[in-house]
């Protein structure tokens, strides 16, 4: 029985393990104060971390030829929970992005982050730097289906950071820099049509309420308390249990998407600085595995999976800081949620996985 656990653990990185589980006890504290102390859902959370670390240990065992046979499939599947979603998915506050099981409510774009990057990586290996445009073109059809439908739930910023970070991968895997800057030229040329046919209402406000100033306490109010929150952390903050904007709800979604904000006022600079400090080792380390890797798939799919972590926590934190619109991506390990979390630490798992192979 040990020699099995031991050999279940075998692939588990020390300082990625280390880092985890740092962001994850940061994240109790910051969640147990958001929530008013609320013991049930922390409860939640710690089950969402079991879950969470039996499935990074679980992907920690695949191996190369898993992800190769498997990737297919994967992305099959994940398409299909998003099809799901558009005819029968469960709504919370006007957004259609989850699938409703009783016992659990899980959100099939959060799947992606796994899937598609697994995906595009086998692409990359096989093609082996030698693109031409039906190469490229069946690239953008895989990362566009996803995208239409996540965007129909209705989730722009998913949608849009799937593209981005595709464009990112495609990039730093050797394709032609003039294919990214026509690519970047169409994009900006289809934003009128995008801003005339395609955003909602309440995405043009967002977008709007960057900079008309005017409109504070109605379109720009979540953006305007958020910046509160941050400024008036100083710097050591107000102290753990003493966040006035988050804890008095001045704040929604203080516990998801806007958690950074409560780093800042109740832990100030310092705190934000011990966040910074503990994602870059993460990062930095999965970098370092990336680079010395001996086999391409590897490099390939390790580094496609940092980029779309890092993603994720660029997004979040210009977002709360008021430098781009309102989207829903949430804090990677730290903000309060289920499905994020447990997939999250399944890329993890996926990356311990690959760094022995």
């Amino acid at each position: 029985m040990i020699n099995k656990i031991k050999k279940k653990l075998i692939n588990i990185d020390i300082i990625i393990l280390l880092s985890i589980t740092s962001l994850l006890i940061y994240s109790l504290i910051l969640i147990y104060s958001s929530s008013n102390k609320n013991i049930l859902i922390i409860f939640k959370r710690i089950i969402h971390i079991i879950i969470g670390y039996i499935s990074m240990i679980y992907f920690s065992n695949w191996e190369i030829k898993d992800y190769k046979n498997n990737s297919l499939i994967l992305y099959i599947l994940s398409n299909i929970l998003l099809f799901i979603v558009y005819i029968k998915g469960y709504t919370i506050k006007g957004a259609k992005r989850w699938i409703n099981l009783k016992f659990i409510k899980f959100q099939p774009s959060e799947i992606l982050r796994l899937s598609l990057p697994i995906f595009i990586s086998k692409i990359i290996y096989y093609y082996n730097n030698n693109y031409n445009t039906n190469k490229i073109f069946k690239i953008i059809i895989i990362t566009v289906i996803p995208s239409i439908l996540i965007y129909l739930q209705p989730d722009l910023g998913t949608s849009i950071s799937i593209l981005f970070y595709s464009i990112i991968a495609l990039y730093l895997n050797g394709i032609n820099k003039k294919i990214i800057f026509i690519s970047i030229i169409l994009f900006i040329s289809s934003i009128p049509v995008t801003w005339k046919f395609l955003l909602h209402k309440y995405q043009k406000d967002r977008i709007i309420s960057l900079f008309n100033k005017k409109n504070i306490l109605n379109k720009g109010y979540q953006n305007y308390q958020s910046k509160i929150a941050i400024g008036s952390g100083g710097k050591y903050g107000k102290g753990i249990f003493s966040g006035t904007q988050t804890r008095f709800n001045f704040l929604p979604e203080n516990k998801t998407d806007f958690i950074f904000c409560l780093i800042a006022e109740e832990y100030g600079f310092i705190g934000i600085c011990i966040l910074f400090i503990i994602y870059s080792i993460l990062i930095l380390r999965c970098i370092f595995l990336s680079i010395y890797n001996n086999f391409f798939f590897n490099k390939i799919l390790i580094s496609n999976l940092i980029i779309n972590f890092f993603i994720q926590i660029l997004i979040n934190i210009s977002m709360v800081n008021g430098l781009i619109p309102i989207v829903g991506i949430p804090l990677p390990l730290i903000s309060y949620g289920g499905t994020s979390l447990i997939i999250t630490m399944s890329v993890f798992g996926i990356i311990m996985s690959l760094k022995n192979n």
